[in-house]
């Protein structure tokens, strides 16, 4: 009796864990996984903060824009780090990034729902202190 006990409940917990895997790959957006395993800030930003096209359009813009002033901040403190400028040098380069990514993200925070900006904001300013710069920062998961 305790031999069919136990392989009844091992079964049970087969069963179990079969069922909430299956549960976790049909549930949830996945889109949304997909575009955080892939990096791709803007699908993320549009699934994950329910961005109709027209919001959606407004961040996109946002993001071209900054693109290229975010490329041309990060490359001016590669090149400082690499000619080995004095650290006050390169602090300040840091901080006047960091200024400017965290107008950025305001101002697409201000381009969403008040809830969703709130909570974006919650989610990409404390990734901007200690960044690294050799780019703009990820919103990939965790390996």
């Amino acid at each position: 009796m305790t031999r069919n006990l136990l392989l009844t409940l091992l079964l049970a917990a087969v069963v179990a864990a079969a069922a909430f895997g299956v549960a976790f790959l049909v549930s949830g957006d996945r889109a949304l996984r997909m575009a955080a395993r892939q990096g791709d800030a803007l699908e993320w930003l549009r699934v994950e903060f329910s961005l109709d096209a027209e919001r959606f359009a407004a961040v996109r813009r946002l993001h071209e824009e900054f693109s290229i002033e975010c490329s041309a901040h990060c490359a001016a403190i590669v090149a400082a780090r690499e000619r080995f400028a004095p650290p006050a040098e390169i602090a300040a380069l840091e901080e006047h990034c960091v200024g400017a990514m965290t107008a950025h993200f305001r101002q697409v925070a201000a381009r969403m729902d008040p809830a969703h900006g709130e909570r974006y904001l919650a989610l990409v300013l404390p990734r901007i202190r200690g960044h690294t710069h050799q780019g703009a920062p990820s919103v990939r998961l965790a390996p």
